[in-house]
């Protein structure tokens, strides 16, 4: 088993936060998940996690699609742990 390291974004509004929305949108403004800020920021086997759902400003769609992704992965994990919570 190959070790991989996860890189994971942050959300930018959380629940409860949508009177903060434009403040938070602004003040992250420019900060993005892409490949060109791993490429000199990551180890070479980093994957990309990512809570969903995904509206596009954490990460672009480079990294979001692209093979280091274990977006679809980690969502289906979830759902199925969810479910096993209503049993």
């Amino acid at each position: 088993m190959s070790r991989w390291i996860p890189a994971k974004s942050n959300t930018r509004i959380s629940m409860g936060q949508e009177s903060q929305k434009a403040a938070r949108l602004q003040a992250f403004q420019g900060y993005q998940v892409t490949e060109a800020l791993c490429a000199g920021a990551a180890k070479e086997n980093w994957k990309f996690m990512h809570c969903l759902p995904r509206k596009g400003d954490e990460v672009d769609d480079e990294v979001f699609y692209g093979p280091r992704s274990i977006v679809f992965p980690e969502g289906e994990n979830r759902k199925w742990t969810i479910m096993a919570l209503f049993e």
